[in-house]
């Protein structure tokens, strides 16, 4: 509970500061920011599963594409509010990820065969989507403009940054609450010695159920704020490969099994790209893809626990960037 409080408040010190600085920022930015928030809680949902847990998925965009399409069909389909749906996505995303780690563990797949698993399920629900006529299939779904806050449809951006902000400190006091707790240490268990952690009692299939189905429901969460942003939703942008390989990418960099790390990388790594991308992508193409390459590999190099894991070795375990509570 302690190391919950003081997560509890370095991230209101964090939506402080951000309240300030979203007063006065451009257009263009606070959607770049909105995006990054985004990604960012994706990624620490991600971690839980596969930095802390060690249940290394693929296949988040399974989870991400059916939050936001059951939020949005349960919307345009039956008037249900927005708020209500996405729990009914996370709720959806949740047991899917409980049903994929039984199975994992049912036919004893292992850790590099269930990344496959997770991509291949992921590809499968893709293409069912996009084929799939009551769910609008390639064409996608666009949703009835509305008005009001239970409509989850806001007349200003900051509105919709507010609002991921706020699904970003949820992600971070979950991930927190875990890293810090008895299942916590079981999860890490469970990724560094499977065999051991059973000896020990501890259930292999039950912790991996635990990680996945939480890692999803709040994958999901943020699929469905991130289709009423956009008002639009279709199989290739919510369920296609590219949104898990961005968070892979920015736990790694960041730092996978760390509380902070996944936030850190994406906050690095996210607007980086956009400032490259709009300083080169027009004038020579590709440019600006190689060059954020090379310094995504940079970053490898320089940091090979990622940065949040690094600072936490140098200095540790110095809050706030410990990854477990120190005796």
């Amino acid at each position: 509970m302690k190391a919950v409080s003081v997560q509890f408040g370095f991230n209101a010190l964090v939506a402080l500061a951000a309240f300030g600085a979203i007063e006065v920022m451009p257009h263009y930015w606070i959607g770049v920011i909105f995006l990054a928030v985004i990604y960012a809680g994706v990624a620490s949902a991600w971690n839980l599963a596969g930095g802390i847990a060690g249940t290394f998925s693929f296949g988040h965009g399974l989870f991400f594409g059916a939050g936001a399409y059951t939020s949005v069909l349960l919307f345009t389909n039956y008037g249900l509010t927005p708020w209500i749906g996405m729990l009914a996505g996370a709720l959806i995303a949740a047991l899917t990820g409980m049903a994929i780690a039984w199975l994992a563990e049912r036919c004893a797949i292992g850790d590099l065969a269930f990344a496959v698993m997770t991509l291949a399920i992921a590809e499968m629900a893709y293409i069912c989507i996009d084929s799939f006529e009551p769910f609008g299939a390639s064409r996608g779904i666009s949703l009835p403009p509305a008005s009001g806050v239970a409509a989850m449809q806001f007349s200003s951006d900051a509105l919709y940054l507010w609002t991921a902000i706020a699904f970003l400190v949820i992600c971070q006091i979950v991930v927190a609450a875990f890293a810090q707790s008895a299942r916590g240490y079981r999860f890490r268990a469970v990724r560094e010695n499977p065999l051991a952690a059973q000896a020990m009692g501890i259930s292999p299939a039950r912790e991996r159920m635990i990680a996945l189905a939480a890692s999803g429901a709040l994958t999901a969460l943020g699929g469905s704020i991130y289709a009423q942003y956009l008002l639009f939703v279709d199989p290739l942008t919510f369920f296609g490969p590219s949104i898990t390989i961005k968070v892979i990418l920015f736990a790694l960099v960041g730092g996978m099994g760390t509380v902070w790390g996944p936030v850190i990388g994406t906050m690095l790594l996210f607007p980086l790209g956009e400032w490259l991308r709009g300083l080169f992508g027009g004038n020579v193409p590709g440019f600006d893809s190689l060059l954020y390459g090379l310094l995504v590999i940079v970053c490898i190099l320089l940091f090979p626990r990622g940065i949040s894991g690094t600072v936490n070795y140098l200095f540790r375990g110095s809050w706030p960037l410990r990854s477990r509570r120190k005796k």
